[in-house]
């Protein structure tokens, strides 16, 4: 009776240690999955958008460097609806 209990203690400790290091490898391989997958999907893709954009206007257009007026806010009510 006493091995058994034993045995099984000892295999329920095997188990135990099974579970915490596949549960850690588990964490540590979806990490590295998740990383992955952002820099080979969402890189690109950052990179082209970046290259493409210009939502600042920071570069000047080839026939002027002056943008068209806008006439939204002509008025001070107008104005104040901005928020």
């Amino acid at each position: 009776m006493q091995s058994a209990k034993a045995a099984n203690g000892a295999s329920g400790g095997l188990r135990a240690k099974a579970g915490a290091f596949f549960g850690r490898f588990g964490e540590v391989m979806g990490n590295l999955v998740l990383g992955a997958l952002y820099f080979l999907l969402l890189g690109p893709v950052a990179v082209v958008a970046r290259l493409l954009s210009d939502p600042l206007r920071r570069r000047r257009p080839a026939d002027s460097a002056f943008l068209p007026w806008s006439e939204e806010n002509d008025t001070l009510t107008q104005g104040r609806r901005q928020g």
